[in-house]
């Protein structure tokens, strides 16, 4: 009997990577001026995407540059750099994808848009940059812990929307945030984690957690803003392209009503000590970008 040899031919496909994913369709533009002198301060709205409610659209109203390329390279907002106007002109972006995008997915697509809209170009930089580190003070913290365990199990339903009248508390795992020009605050139930990304957003640079905190813990921080405030100056500025005088540096920081600086609030209440550092960081720094994106 001959024997019988068994060829087996195995496909190989060399140099041809599936093509990056891309929007279905997607709308690029300056954001229009708010009317009757209203004012926008913050990156701006974006909502939408994987894990949203709406995972197949996403849907971005005056939003900053920066805060775009930040999302689609998986960054914060202070590690990008590049031109002043960065900071200051707001564009609206609506587009859709296809179903079953991941987060990854949805960030090369922005990457993408970016590149071809904005003209954008960009280089990575180690280096570094201001942050803030939040530890435990000598003293020891001075934290009240909260039990969300209840609010996090299956099927419990979702606790009710904060409440905006004051003096009401809010449900736990929630959190209230009021902003005035002389003043801050923060209320709610946050890890440390947590409360960190919400102040990396209120001031100029990162906060970084150092505690080795790991509960949820009830929060009542008020505090007056000084020259490290970021929203200060986002506030200042859309003062001026609203059409109004922006206080003179200092005032809007709260100079006129003295009271207990982030550091001073967090220290005194609750034994926690922040401190300014400089720590290493992935910076992007945008060597290009167009102001006007290109047409739909």
């Amino acid at each position: 009997m001959r024997p019988i040899l068994l060829v087996l031919t195995v496909c190989v496909a060399f140099g041809q990577d599936a093509a990056p994913p891309a929007f279905e369709v997607a709308s690029v533009k300056v954001a229009a001026p708010l009317q009757g002198g209203a004012m926008m301060f913050g990156s701006g709205s974006m909502r939408g995407g994987p894990g949203s409610t709406d995972p197949g659209r996403i849907t971005y109203n005056s939003v900053l540059l920066k805060a775009v390329v930040a999302r689609a390279y998986n960054v914060k907002d202070y590690q990008v750099e590049g031109p002043a106007w960065l900071d200051s002109e707001r564009y609206d972006i609506m587009a859709t994808m296809p179903q079953g995008v991941t987060k990854e997915q949805l960030a090369l697509m922005l990457q993408g848009l970016l590149a071809e809209r904005f003209k954008l170009t960009l280089h990575h930089e180690n280096k570094a940059i201001p942050v803030y580190v939040l530890s435990v003070g000598k003293g020891g913290p001075k934290l009240k812990e909260v039990d969300v365990s209840a609010a996090e199990a299956p099927g419990s339903p979702p606790p009710p929307p904060p409440s905006r009248v004051p003096g009401k508390a809010v449900p736990a795992g929630m959190v209230r945030i009021m902003i005035g020009m002389n003043n801050r605050r923060l209320e709610g139930s946050l890890t440390i984690a947590r409360l960190c990304d919400s102040l990396s957003n209120w001031v100029d640079r990162a906060v970084l957690d150092q505690t080795d905190l790991k509960g949820t813990y009830e929060f009542d921080l008020s505090w007056t803003p000084d020259e490290n405030d970021r929203l200060a100056g986002q506030m200042s500025m859309a003062m001026a392209a609203a059409g109004h005088t922006p206080p003179p540096p200092g005032e809007a920081a709260g100079a006129s009503d003295p009271g207990l600086s982030l550091a001073q609030a967090l220290q005194t209440n609750y034994g926690l000590k922040l401190e300014a550092r400089r720590n290493p960081a992935d910076v992007i720094v945008i060597d290009r970008a167009e102001r006007v994106p290109t047409a739909n």
